[in-house]
């Protein structure tokens, strides 16, 4: 077993890749590697998803937040109809002109969390794979370069 630090980041990316991967050109040993190494960032991601759910719900800035949102969205596509009526704005402008600045603070507040939680380094553990199962896994599977290089410099 290897174990590798690095960011949250770049485990999801990983993740992200691995976890739709095909595996119909590698031999079983590698399958079950690959399959591993899967289950061992897989924590990595879900720990990540919780906690910017949380991280959204937890920030909001008033209790209403979700029905404001709501009315500040009917507001938006109300006063871009061709028939537009002002008497079925569910709110007026000046409460839709707080309500927007208090949605940017919110979400640059949450940002700066996620971004913080996608910075943390964590480390994870599993057998990495061979130059050849890599190979044999590329082939597997119709990634772009990108995808082939962020995953090769985690699991290999």
């Amino acid at each position: 077993m290897t174990q590798k630090k690095m960011k949250t980041e770049d485990v999801l990316k990983a993740y992200q890749v691995i976890s739709t991967a095909k595996y119909s050109k590698l031999d079983d040993a590698d399958k079950i590697k690959v399959w591993k190494i899967a289950r061992s960032l897989k924590p990595v991601a879900e720990k990540f998803r919780e906690d910017s759910e949380d991280a959204q719900e937890k920030m909001k800035p008033m209790e209403d937040f979700d029905q404001q949102l709501m009315k500040a969205q009917e507001y938006e596509r109300e006063i871009h109809k061709t028939d537009f009526d002002a008497t079925k704005l569910p709110m007026g402008a000046a409460e839709y002109g707080k309500f927007v600045e208090e949605f940017k603070a919110y979400q640059k507040l949450v940002n700066e969390t996620i971004k913080e939680f996608a910075e943390k380094e964590v480390t994870v553990e599993f057998k990495p794979l061979t130059e050849d199962a890599f190979g044999k896994l590329m082939a597997s599977n119709d990634w772009t370069l990108e995808q082939v290089a962020t995953l090769g410099e985690i699991i290999c």
